[in-house]
């Protein structure tokens, strides 16, 4: 009889509601199987608490106040909430499980796990070189250095002790950080080759935005893995996520803006992982998935989410991909209000792994390139995946939001808009504007620094790429037509003062527009039908392609 893990959604009844709000540590929480069917075949894991998911109540321009990007009302009574729980059921007793008064749906808990790749590829450059292109001197002359700003590492965990003798000292707020299992600590896991993923976010983050406080958010320390120490499930995810909007909820501390990045260097790899698309219990393709409206929940709480675009890209998969690279950013990876991340090396090419678009939630993904595979944490030979692209970009966000902190209310600093600036400052790759390799462009601390900061600080002209040796061919690299090579393009000067006004001038223009429109339709009006994906990319980890 074959079983199958999967994630419950449940009315409210007063018994969930209590054990989803009592008051004590979450690692100590536990459900009470005497609030949930009783169904033959079905067991529910006691060990999970129940995870309130808010209900969201669409707006329309028509609701006051009316921001931009702002499509849902959050309704935060306990009353109005479902309780998320987890089970195993025999896979016949499903449908007796779903039509059971108490539930709303069952749905897949997908296994996820981190999109690091590559591993026996040398670096290509260092982070001093990832400094350089993205200006962090400038920024940090201009204050952008994410203090204020609160930065979760939703990961494996990171080890703060390593952090700083490698160079990268940061702040952790133990008491807003979370932990799955009782017994583990914040900032304290274990550092060896293989398990120290989340150290390796962390480190990248810090490149740019050291000063943030970070939470230590280790949902890939479960213990109901999958196959691989790094593995997790998304029932986990749900209950992380929910944390996080408790964090965002709470009162605001002295010395802090409102704002937090979330990091998301993880993901599913192949659909057998999940439900078939059109099932009602799917994850990949379906925006009613309780995970995928969490995420919602927290960016509409103010939250700017990260998430990694995957290695699963045409070139060269990563071997969970399983040969599936064509409609591969599934899920919450290609949420309609996170940024996916794709990857590009120091010298501005793109990355063979990294996963090209469409997206499955939102079509037009990835949303920016990160500097991936240089060396960096030390964690690994390389800081590799769209795993370090994330985290890259995540910190140049925190650093942004130094000088525009979210608040409430203004549409000037959603979520959304934030989303729309760093698309519009972003270097633009391969075909012009936005195409499915690169997403709209290579992340420009450069430009954001012109635009938040003091632009006589930052040189006249982009960074150059960083010149890379490149490794011959080999047998393993994908066969095809030989590609002549040419010279490289000449450096696009940045804009002048009189152009940093026109800018400005057209970033009005633009929030203006959302603000009237709401983010999600100006994006889809918008949109770029004719955008495909390219052939860029490589086996190797930046070779030639």
């Amino acid at each position: 009889m074959a079983h199958r893990q999967v994630i419950v959604e449940l009315r409210y009844s007063k018994g969930l509601a209590e054990s989803a709000f009592a008051a004590v540590p979450a690692a100590e929480k536990t459900l009470d199987t005497g609030t949930v069917p009783k169904i033959a075949g079905v067991k529910f894991d006691e060990s999970y608490a129940p995870t309130s998911l808010p209900r969201l109540t669409p707006r329309t321009a028509m609701d006051v106040p009316y921001v931009s990007g702002e499509m849902f009302d959050v309704a935060l009574e306990p009353e109005e909430s479902t309780y998320i729980v987890r089970a195993e059921a025999a896979e016949e007793k499903l449908e007796a499980l779903a039509e059971s008064r108490a539930v709303v749906g069952v749905y897949a808990d997908v296994q996820i796990e981190p999109t690091i790749i590559c591993p026996s590829s040398p670096p290509l450059g260092t982070h001093t070189d990832v400094e350089r292109l993205l200006c962090v001197p400038q920024l940090h002359g201009a204050g952008m250095d994410g203090s204020g700003v609160l930065v979760a590492i939703v990961d494996t965990g990171f080890n703060v002790a390593y952090l700083a003798s490698r160079g990268k000292p940061i702040t952790l707020d133990v008491a807003r950080s979370w932990v799955p299992d009782s017994g583990l600590v914040p900032g304290d896991a274990p550092v060896s080759h293989g398990t120290s993923h989340g150290t390796m976010c962390a480190f990248d983050v810090a490149i740019t935005a050291p000063k943030a406080t970070f939470l230590d958010i280790q949902l890939l320390r479960s213990t109901a893995t999958g196959p691989t120490p790094m593995s997790g499930l998304l029932s986990d995810a749900i209950q992380a996520y929910g944390h996080l909007c408790d964090v965002m909820r709470a009162p605001q501390r002295p010395g802090e803006n409102r704002s937090m990045v979330v990091n998301n260097s993880w993901g599913m790899f192949h659909p057998e992982w999940d439900f078939p698309v059109g099932d009602p219990g799917n994850y990949s393709d379906n925006p009613n998935h309780p995970f995928n409206r969490i995420v919602g929940t927290l960016e509409r709480l103010g939250a700017d989410i990260l998430f990694a675009a995957g290695n699963c890209g045409a070139n060269c998969a990563d071997g969970r991909c399983r040969g599936v690279t064509t409609n591969a950013i599934y899920g919450a990876n290609g949420h309609p209000s996170v940024l996916t991340i794709a990857g590009v090396d120091v010298s501005k090419t793109r990355v063979g792994y990294s996963t090209q678009g469409p997206g499955r939630l939102s079509r037009f993904k990835p949303d920016l390139s990160g500097y991936t595979h240089f060396q960096g944490s030390g964690v690994y030979s390389a800081d590799g995946g769209t795993s370090a692209a994330t985290p890259v970009v995540a910190g140049v966000v925190a650093a942004v939001r130094t000088r525009r902190p979210y608040s409430p209310g203004n549409p000037f600093v959603a979520p959304g808009a934030l989303r729309a600036v760093m698309r519009l400052t972003a270097e633009d790759l391969g075909s012009a504007g936005f195409d499915f390799d690169h997403g709209f462009g290579a992340v420009s601390g450069c430009r954001l620094v012109r635009l938040f900061g003091r632009p006589e600080s930052v040189p006249s002209e982009s960074p150059p790429p960083i010149p890379v040796p490149r490794r011959p061919r080999t047998a393993r690299m994908p066969i095809g037509p030989e590609r002549v090579p040419q010279p490289a393009a000449p450096c696009t000067p940045e804009p002048d003062a009189s152009q940093v006004n026109a800018q400005a001038e057209g970033l009005a223009e633009l929030f203006k527009a959302t603000w009237q429109a709401g983010y999600n339709e100006g994006r889809r009006a918008s949109g770029n039908e004719s955008a495909n994906a390219g052939g860029s990319g490589s086996c190797g980890c930046g070779d030639t392609p």
